[in-house]
């Protein structure tokens, strides 16, 4: 199962806020077994609930979600040896 980060910030000034929150995240991060693989992993913001003076964060960490470069520049047209069509009368 994925793992899960939740983080309780009270309402301030935005950009406190933003600040509370990303320490938060670095520091989940970085505790995290296996680390965190920017190339390969995906930090998803799952759940946002506002309550009364706080905000209640759930982000969820996909291993292995990212594709590689090759499969992100691949185009399925390519591959089966079509052009890609596009009809100006939509």
């Amino acid at each position: 199962m994925d793992e899960m980060i939740d983080i309780s910030v009270q309402k301030n000034k935005r950009a406190t806020m933003i600040k509370a929150v990303s320490r938060r995240i670095n520091t989940a991060l970085s505790d995290a077994v296996p680390p965190f693989n920017d190339k390969r992993d995906i930090l998803r913001l799952r759940k946002y609930v506002r309550d009364q003076g706080t905000i209640k964060l759930t982000y969820e960490i996909l291993r292995d979600a990212r594709p590689s470069k090759t499969e992100q520049n691949r185009s399925p047209y390519r591959e089966r040896g079509m052009s890609m069509q596009v009809s100006l009368n939509s």
